[in-house]
């Protein structure tokens, strides 16, 4: 059977694509001055649905300007190394991960589907040593820097799934967000979580009858 996870938020306790694109901001004054110019701007379209990946992809180019692909996949392992060594403010959500080692125990396949970029997600799942399929955005070189191309999130995550040969439906999912209420509708058993009661708010304006809210 399959078993699908969010990333941030379910399976980590944050955001780990902002931690990263603040990260590489703080370590050049040119690229700190341009993301705070515009984040009065690109913030707020990044929490609109229908301006989110260009108010993504604003912030994501100024953060990766100057790199090429494998200076873009060394950032994201950098990034990976020291967030393992809990050098950053991130951590795993230790029940996530047993729940998701609890689906590989039992032999069910697990797949991680994620709105962060796909050479991210890859970079900090890799180091866990388990057999996990990632799914994420794809990114694109745009004028020296790099932008969001194919978006991972709503609907899209469930074309992901289906485009990877994992068909329309799967046996699990579990998410914090409702944004991911495609990818719970997917599912026979279909779970929200989230802090203390959080879950349970999310669960009934999700109106999944055989949904179910856990607290991790």
């Amino acid at each position: 059977m399959l078993a699908v996870f969010d990333l941030d938020g379910t399976l980590l306790d944050g955001d780990s694509t902002a931690l990263w694109l603040w990260d590489r901001a703080c370590r050049s004054v040119p690229r700190l001055l341009a993301t705070l110019l515009v984040a009065p701007v690109a913030v707020p379209m990044v929490i609109a649905p229908r301006t989110r990946q260009a108010g993504a992809s604003i912030l994501l180019w100024i953060a990766t300007v100057g790199l090429d692909e494998r200076a873009l996949r060394d950032s994201c392992a950098d990034f990976a190394a020291r967030f393992h060594t809990n050098a950053l403010p991130l951590r795993w959500r230790g029940q996530g991960v047993e729940t998701l080692d609890a689906h590989l125990a039992g032999g069910d396949e697990v797949v991680v589907v994620t709105a962060a970029p796909t050479l991210l997600a890859q970079a900090l799942i890799a180091p866990l040593g388990r057999p996990i399929i990632v799914l994420g955005t794809s990114l694109k070189r745009r004028a020296g820097g790099w932008v969001a191309d194919v978006h991972c999130r709503h609907q899209r995550k469930c074309q992901a799934l289906a485009e990877a040969g994992h068909g329309p439906r799967w046996a699990y999912a579990y998410t914090d967000s409702l944004d991911d209420l495609p990818l719970l509708r997917g599912a026979d058993a279909p779970m929200i979580v989230g802090r203390g009661k959080a879950a349970k708010r999310r669960l009934g304006r999700a109106g999944l009858a055989n949904g179910r809210a856990s607290a991790w």
